[in-house]
């Protein structure tokens, strides 16, 4: 038996995308071939708790868990602009008491104006520190305590492998010193690229100090593994001189347990719905969905009552400007934005609807982990992404939808009008065997064959 210890912040009570990866390989993993314990931060640091307990019931009470809290280098600036706030706001309405002539108010607005320029300096200055003392990511303060702790849990239980998965990148760096002070075994899990993103190319020096650390952690590495096949060849090409035949493929898949309290009947819905489930954010942005759907409008092949676009979750501030958007397009009879909702009520959205939105623009190296979930509803599935991408070759070996390139507004129009007309016709034949080789309960013999490889 080998024993592995998962450094990851994604762990119960955080919801978040990388715990649903994390928590199916601890539910699935062969107990009898792998004991893993988890080393992970403090309950207190996650806020995104949520009212449903599914991801930390995969967990089996087997897994030994070990937290520990985390440093924060940039807390004193977040303080410092606090308390200059709550000072000004005394300060202003002390003075409003005692004051009520116009000097008084005029020394009020004087005040209040010096405070807010402090204010803008200290958020300029914050900014600034932020990006020198969060790089790579704000996680970095805690590898003084991860790295101290995962020595100790590495000497103590004779872990035989250090496994940690990315986003954030910075515990590839606390889990390679882990390694250099143990000479235990390393496994990097890529849920996303580092250097090699897309989306997040920062500066000029901040890229190449990216690229700096992940080509010494993979270097430092036993194995990679990456969740999509193109990410995989994108990462064995760019960094072939240090030994490819280690990186690994391993997809996110879906825990079929989770859909068993499901109504998995198909309701008449009128409109049919085509919805999004999931956080809208940088790139990740429906407005030509929006552009096309106007159009569409306009030339009278959709109309009010037939269909209805819903997405549902969070909204970057960057996006905002998307509810206004309907307002300017006329589309708001076809589009409707709702609140976030739980990873269970998610799940039976996803069967209540007649087609499942993918936003993947920008990216052909990245595929949303949600589409493994829209896979087994069977429901069909409209993508915009880029042609020839992970989203993409995924969508269309499933045989179930369509998959149109994000900034082409004609072929967007054209796969809501043939989507639409496929829902009406019920013919959509799914690639039953393609979907069913995702399910976690077998599909985690692809990695234990990795960890057993080291």
């Amino acid at each position: 038996m080998k024993k592995v210890l998962f450094l990851t912040s994604n762990f119960p009570p955080s919801a978040s995308v990388g715990t649903q990866r994390v928590t199916k390989i601890l539910k699935f993993i062969d107990p009898e071939k792998f004991q893993f314990s988890v080393l992970t931060l403090n309950e207190s640091y996650y806020t995104e708790f949520g009212t449903e307990n599914l991801m930390a019931k995969r967990v089996p009470d087997s897994i030994k868990v070990y937290r520990t809290d985390m440093l924060d280098p940039t807390m004193f600036f977040t303080r410092l602009k606090s308390f200059l706030t709550r000072s000004s706001s005394k300060n202003s309405t002390g003075q409003s008491k005692n004051n009520k002539s116009k000097s008084s108010t005029s020394t009020v607005t004087k005040t209040n104006q010096k405070v807010s320029l402090i204010g803008k300096m200290i958020n300029s200055f914050r900014d600034i520190i932020f990006g020198i003392l969060e790089f790579p990511d704000k996680h970095i303060g805690w590898m003084p305590k991860a790295v101290k702790e995962g020595v100790k849990i590495v000497k103590e239980q004779n872990i035989d492998i250090i496994y940690t998965t990315a986003p954030p990148h910075s515990l590839f760096v606390m889990a390679l010193k882990i390694k250099k002070r143990t000479g235990v075994k390393l496994v990097l899990d890529f849920r996303d690229p580092w250097a090699l993103s897309r989306w997040d190319a920062g500066s000029a020096i901040k890229t190449k100090l990216e690229k700096y650390l992940e080509r010494k952690t993979i270097k430092g590495a036993d194995a990679a593994i990456f969740v999509t096949q193109k990410l995989h060849q994108e990462y064995a090409k760019f960094y072939k001189n240090y030994n490819p035949e280690k990186f690994f493929l391993f997809f996110n898949g879906y825990d079929s347990d989770d859909f068993k309290d499901c109504d998995k009947t198909h309701p008449e819905n009128n409109p049919k719905r085509f919805v999004h489930l999931g956080s809208l954010y940088k790139k990740r942005n429906p407005e030509n969905l929006f552009r096309a759907l106007k159009n569409l409008k306009d030339a009278g092949k959709i109309k009010t009552g037939e269909v209805l676009f819903e997405f549902i979750g969070y909204v970057g501030a960057e996006l905002n400007f998307l509810y206004a958007m309907l307002e300017e397009l006329d589309i708001s009879d076809l589009v409707v934005f709702k609140p976030l909702i739980d990873f269970k009520e998610s799940i039976q959205t996803m069967f209540d609807a007649d087609a499942l939105i993918i936003v993947q623009p920008g990216t052909d190296l990245q595929i949303p982990a949600k589409l493994f979930e829209y896979m087994y509803t069977r429901r069909p599935i409209l993508a915009l992404a880029e042609h020839d991408s992970a989203t993409d070759k995924v969508i269309k070996e499933a045989e179930l939808g369509y998959v149109a390139a994000s900034q082409d507004i004609a072929e967007i129009e054209q796969a809501v009008l043939d989507m639409i007309i496929r829902i009406n016709s019920g013919k959509f034949s799914a690639n039953e065997n393609y979907i069913d080789s995702f399910d976690m309960k077998t599909y985690i013999k692809k990695l234990e064959e990795c960890l057993n490889e080291i």
